[in-house]
């Protein structure tokens, strides 16, 4: 009799579901893959945006044009006067002739009061008061001594008029074993000066003072200072100032005096300043060009606010600034050498820039920033703010994509959802026919045995 033979096996559930996922899968793959590219769409107009923000930058540099007005001033001997540019200078030459500089009022005190030599800071003196007090400017103020009953030494003085802050230092000098205390005025100058108004006796010059329980020997005078402004000519002109510093003396330059002598000071134009700001802006401008033509090029392609975007910074540098004639005077960034090349990008030709600023300094201030506020920078700053504005392209494309994600994450959900439960079903039904399969399997082979 023939046999009956089966070649029927146990299905491979999990390979036939995943199979019928992966298909039915396609929907959620091409969302994730328009996911991805708004996310690029993202990084690129973020991009964009930070470029737009240094150019904004780069342009409020210049919005005053007071940018032009950097100096840079150097002196013929520096160990007389030397000098740094501020703003506001004028370019020219400023003799200075120093005959005194400015110092403050110095008094030593090397002795007791019964004309000892001190050979320690920390002795206690003799007959010192419990308190000093000093006039500074027509100030009176009190130093107290000795307090909590410690006693009154050299060091102990220095120590309390330091920390009282009232406009004179205190210090002690040692030499050959010997102490002295000096006190100066915190800055120079009669003005400034300090009077010893209790505690002391004061001559009102550098010899003949007494201070707590001190004294002055002839050393100490001469090494004592009168306070004394500085005086100096500035072409020509008669100038005191109590300090050596001077900051209204020359316009836009702050001058240090060394010593005495004489020694010229040249104020000019810092040219390679003024040219680094330009480039800034001319950098910043291309850099704004290049991160457009990115995105265009890559995730954005023919993007109509990008090319708008474009087009209007464009269309900004071909408009004339209001008022300025062409013909006459400078009304346009290309005539003082900012050119616009063919692929939409600045270059800067510094050497037309200066030329160009050395005839009408004040046609190219103009371009840039001027009381109408209606120069370039001024244009660039308006157009810019408008583009990263709550209602500006910028922040209008940012919120349309992260729409478009919102909406497609909100879709996978969904999908990955429908694929769980597809799949949980799926697997139930392809288990439950595995489970038949198998029980026919050994039926047909129960009946094969009962045949053979």
């Amino acid at each position: 009799m023939a046999s009956i033979t089966t070649s029927v096996g146990p299905l491979d559930v999990q390979s036939i579901v995943s199979q019928l996922i992966a298909v039915d899968s396609q929907p959620l793959t091409q969302s994730q893959s328009r996911v991805s590219n708004y996310q690029s769409q993202l990084s690129s107009i973020g991009q964009i945006s930070s470029a737009l923000s240094s150019l904004q930058t780069a342009s409020t540099a210049m919005a005053s044009g007071s940018f032009l007005q950097q100096f840079q001033i150097a002196s013929t001997d520096n160990t007389i006067a030397s000098a740094s540019a501020t703003s506001g200078g004028v370019a020219g030459n400023y003799a200075l002739n120093v005959t005194q500089l400015a110092q403050p009022r110095q008094l030593v005190f090397d002795q007791t009061s019964g004309g000892q030599a001190i050979t320690d800071q920390n002795a206690a003196l003799t007959g010192a008061p419990g308190a000093l007090s000093f006039t500074v400017n027509g100030t009176t103020s009190t130093v107290q001594l000795g307090q909590n009953g410690s006693a009154v030494s050299l060091s102990s003085i220095a120590d309390s008029i330091n920390s009282a802050g009232i406009g004179v230092n205190a210090s002690v000098v040692e030499y050959n074993n010997h102490y002295s205390l000096v006190l100066a005025s915190s800055q120079s100058g009669p003005a400034n000066a300090f009077s010893i108004s209790a505690g002391g006796s004061d001559s009102g010059a550098t010899s003949g003072n007494t201070l707590a329980g001190l004294g002055q020997s002839s050393a100490a005078a001469s090494e004592s200072a009168a306070a004394q402004d500085a005086l100096l000519t500035v072409n020509g002109v008669n100038v005191s100032s109590s300090s050596n510093t001077l900051n209204n003396v020359i316009n836009g330059a702050t001058v240090n005096l060394n010593k005495l002598g004489q020694v010229t000071l040249n104020m000019s134009q810092n040219t390679a300043n003024v040219t680094s700001t330009l480039q800034n802006f001319v950098s910043a401008y291309n850099q704004v060009i290049s991160a457009s033509n990115s995105a265009l090029g890559g995730s954005m392609k023919n993007s109509s606010d990008v090319i708008g975007l474009q087009e209007q910074l464009s269309g900004l540098l071909s408009t004339p600034v209001p008022g300025a004639n062409a013909s006459s005077s400078y009304a346009y960034l290309a005539q003082v050498g900012i050119t616009q090349q063919a692929d939409g990008t600045l270059k800067l030709d510094s050497s037309a820039f200066t030329t160009a600023l050395n005839a009408d300094p004040g046609a190219v201030a103009n371009l840039f920033g001027n009381a109408q506020n209606n120069g370039y920078a001024n244009a660039f700053n308006t157009a810019i703010n408008n583009l990263l504005g709550p209602n500006g392209m910028i922040t209008t494309e940012q919120g349309d994509i992260n729409t478009k994600i919102s909406d497609e994450n909100n879709l996978q959900s969904r999908l990955n959802n429908q694929l769980a439960n597809e799949k949980s079903s799926l697997l139930n039904q392809y288990t439950t026919l595995n489970s038949e399969l198998s029980a026919m399997q050994q039926s047909t082979s129960s009946l094969a045995n009962l045949l053979a």
